[in-house]
């Protein structure tokens, strides 16, 4: 499977892997750039050695040990979809939580870890998150404000329902119960996208304003006004990426 690498900087002991399951919008790109540059930029992950892989054209690692920490970005497509490169994408992602590199996922990859490691993934009763909401912060985490409530961007139809053995919730609320969850030291999962600025979510919700109600689409533009805390998310993801790898090794055999 091919590899695309985004720092030269190999010196350096994190190397992160993106794995891909969608892009930025071919018209967005030109003023928002790739999906790949925009994790790289807002993560700021330039210090890393970062090797990307598109799994929804069907890339994978060969190895899980092929990266320390793994990154799954969010995608138009639903963890539901029986699509051969989403049950492929789960099998790795067991394997590599079994080989403790760190997963960390956003909004679809939020889903996929989940599902993957036994949680439960289903299209939200309740609708479209869609825009700035917030949610309840139930236990302190470093670099996110003392406040009760974290607000990010969000653009969602489904959600994770039970979260998977193991992983814990720390933010969610009536809407998603379980928006920001993980596993200390192994997995950290979001919803909301701290990756998007309100302008680059403002352009994208205009691009496919055809998929939404009028009703929503208006709604959502209206919550872009308030405050986000996306620096602290992003500061957050960032220490959790570079942190030092563990030392085991993939499991063997069939």
């Amino acid at each position: 499977m091919g590899a695309q690498g985004i720092s030269p900087q190999e010196h350096h002991r994190a190397h992160i892997g993106l794995l891909l399951c969608g892009d930025t919008p071919e018209a967005l790109q030109a003023e928002f750039g790739t999906y790949a540059e925009c994790l790289v930029r807002m993560f700021r992950l330039g210090q890393a050695r970062i090797k990307v892989w598109n799994v929804h054209k069907g890339e994978l690692p060969r190895d899980t040990h092929e990266a320390d920490a793994y990154l799954v970005g969010g995608s138009p497509a639903s963890v539901l979809d029986r699509h051969d490169w989403i049950m492929r994408l789960g099998a790795f992602l067991r394997r590599a939580h079994a080989a403790k590199r760190r997963l960390a996922g956003i909004c679809f990859g939020h889903q996929i870890i989940h599902h993957a490691l036994g949680g439960r993934v289903e299209r939200a009763t309740q609708g479209w998150g869609l825009g700035v909401y917030s949610v309840g912060l139930s236990r302190k985490m470093p670099g996110l404000p003392v406040r009760q409530n974290l607000s990010l961007p969000a653009m969602h139809q489904d959600q994770v329902v039970c979260p998977a053995p193991g992983l814990d919730r720390y933010a969610g609320s009536d809407f998603c119960p379980n928006y920001l969850t993980g596993q200390e030291g192994r997995v950290l999962t979001l919803q909301g996208h701290p990756e998007f600025t309100i302008p680059f979510l403002d352009a994208f919700l205009s691009a496919i304003s055809h998929r939404f109600d009028p009703h929503l689409l208006q709604s959502a533009r209206a919550s872009l006004h308030q405050p986000a805390d996306s620096t602290g998310m992003r500061r957050v993801m960032r220490d959790f990426l570079f942190a030092a790898p563990q030392t085991t090794r993939e499991p063997t055999g069939p």
